[in-house]
């Protein structure tokens, strides 16, 4: 569960409405071991299933993945339409809504980026007949200073 003050931080707090809302999201999410499927999924684990059942039971392996991906999606679909405040001027979200929105959101995008860099290297391995697929390291962010591309 995420240590919802952070988001209230220097503003008003969460709303009855909001706090379900991020309850239901937490509990499809991370309460429900969902979340905790994709902390070691690398190509490292990926190549360890392949060695240890073979291709088609990593294959089938990966699409039951992507399937928790897509319940991980339509969890943070309804996490913004549930977590909407509506006020007397406008349909919004409250400031620390918007942040816990933005972190939910930027988890699942992160996620979901590193399975397709796995899923892609093990694939291009696969057609180049090897466990080294010349592929790129993924990067997420360009470090100008060092003008480098980076992970973070």
């Amino acid at each position: 569960m995420a240590d919802l003050e952070l988001f209230e931080h220097d503003t008003e707090a969460f709303t009855p409405g909001e706090t379900r809302a991020i309850f239901d999201f937490e509990a499809a999410i991370h309460n429900s071991g969902l979340h905790d499927c994709f902390d070691s999924f690398t190509i490292e684990h990926v190549r360890w299933h392949e060695t240890e059942f073979g291709q088609d039971t990593t294959r089938d392996m990966l699409r039951e993945h992507a399937g928790m991906l897509n319940t991980w999606y339509l969890a943070v679909d309804r996490l913004l339409g549930d977590i909407l405040t509506c006020t007397a001027e406008v349909t919004r979200y409250s400031t620390a809504a918007g942040r816990y929105v933005k972190a939910a959101a930027d988890e699942y995008h992160r996620t979901r980026q590193n399975f397709e860099h796995v899923t892609t290297i093990w694939s291009l391995a696969l057609l180049a007949g090897g466990a080294d697929a010349d592929y790129p390291p993924p990067t997420r962010a360009v470090n100008y200073p060092m003008q480098t591309l980076t992970t973070e």
